[in-house]
Order: structure tokens, then C-alpha cells, then sequence
């Protein structure tokens, strides 16, 4: 994996303050938390699966940077799109993308986030001046309630996806085959997303579906190594 920080950039028309609450409404939707590293401040994820998710955001009058990787704060990985860490990589960017498509919306028709590399230092500090940035009626911030809708969809989804594979690796387990490592992690991965959604009951049939499956596996292996 690539070093570094994943950088967006969004122009906005609107009152600073809109865009903060909005980030604000995502993150707490998203069970980030605060965290201060030698006198600097992100925000922090950690799953037990893929790992943690940082957050950083800056806000001037007209722009808004957001910071996104995976990893540690002093030892950052970009959310690029190479193979190395794709699953924390694409579940990452997949939360982030109800956050973007509404801070994208507070600018002119078809402006959209920027995505670039940042390797060090971030490219501006916070503002204190938090005026409207154009005149008029200003929109309201992105609801806490929607991006927390659009996460537990997500899990729901995930749960289904990752019973669909258990039952797959299930059947395939009897015949001697496995899908791998990778795979199996991936059951968990959903498994573990899916368990705090309403869907939780894929999920815990795909934790039991994929243990079998491994039992199975491994009891096949050892049969195969006496008659050997």
C-alpha cells in the first residue's frame, strides 16, 4: 500500500457552518470518535477486521478539505485503488460517499471533490472566520438521521452478501475446495457489519456458516494426512 493521505477538496457557496454540522452529523453516524496526537487533532474509526479509518477536515470561506486513510496517524495509507488493503480501502470510501455527494451539493450544479495525495502536513488549518460564504437563504446541513440510514443499508446489505458467500463456501467445503483466506475474511468482515444492522440474523448465520465450512475443511485435511 501507497503511503500517504487521500485528499478531496470541496468548493462550496455556502455558510461554513452548514458544512462543519454536516461532517459533524456523518462522523457521529458513523461511530468516529476524537483523537489528539502530539497537539493535533482527527477523527477515528476502528473496526476489529479491516482495521482503523482517520478523518481529518479543514474549512475555509469556499472550501472544505477533507483527509481520509486507513492505517495510523503517523503511518497513513492512502485510499487508493491498488489491490494491497482493497477491502478496508473500498469499505472506507463506500461510507464516504453519502458525506461527499452532499458536501458537493452545496456548490454549483456538477462540482465535485478532488481527490489528490498528501503526503505530510495538511493543506489548511481551520479558519476562525466561519461567515457565510455567499448571501441568501443557506441549505440545511446534511441530518445525522440520513447518513445513519445509509450506513445501516449498507450493513444490511453487506450481512446478505457475506451469507450469500457462507453458503457457497459451505457447499464447496464438502467437496474439498476452499475459497481461500481472503475470502473467509471477507465473511467475517460483512459478518461483523451486518451484525448491527436489522439484518443481524444473516449475520450471525454467516459467522456459523463460515465456521462450519472451516471445520470442515480442516477435518478433511487431517483425514487426508493420515491416509498419507
Amino acid at each position: 500500500m501507497k503511503k500517504g493521505k487521500s485528499m478531496y477538496q470541496f468548493p462550496i457557496n455556502v455558510d461554513p457552518n452548514v458544512a462543519h454540522q454536516t461532517i459533524m452529523n456523518w462522523l457521529g453516524a458513523n461511530g468516529f470518535e476524537l483523537k489528539q496526537k502530539d497537539g493535533q487533532y482527527y477523527y477515528q474509526y476502528s473496526d476489529p477486521i479491516v482495521g482503523k479509518r482517520l478523518f481529518e477536515f479543514y474549512l475555509q470561506p469556499g472550501m472544505v478539505t477533507i483527509n481520509a486513510y486507513i492505517g495510523k496517524f503517523k503511518k497513513p495509507y492512502l485510499l487508493d485503488d491498488s489491490f494491497a488493503g482493497s477491502v478496508p480501502k473500498s469499505a472506507y470510501k463506500q461510507i464516504l460517499a453519502p458525506l461527499f455527494q452532499t458536501l458537493s451539493s452545496y456548490n454549483a450544479p456538477g462540482a465535485e471533490g478532488q481527490p489528490g495525495d498528501v503526503s505530510s502536513g495538511a493543506p489548511y488549518n481551520v479558519s476562525p472566520d466561519t461567515g457565510a460564504a455567499a448571501g441568501g437563504a443557506q441549505p440545511s446541513p446534511g441530518n445525522y438521521g440520513d447518513f445513519a440510514s445509509a450506513a445501516e443499508k449498507t450493513n444490511e446489505r453487506l450481512a446478505i452478501i457475506g451469507f450469500v458467500i457462507s453458503i457457497g463456501g459451505l457447499l464447496l467445503s464438502f467437496v474439498g475446495y476452499t475459497y481461500g483466506v481472503l475470502l473467509y475474511v471477507l465473511e467475517f468482515y460483512f459478518a461483523s457489519r451486518g451484525i448491527r444492522s436489522k439484518k443481524r440474523g444473516f449475520a450471525i448465520a454467516t459467522y456459523v456458516l463460515a465456521g462450519v465450512s472451516i471445520l470442515i475443511l480442516a477435518g478433511t485435511i487431517f483425514l487426508y494426512a493420515l491416509a498419507s
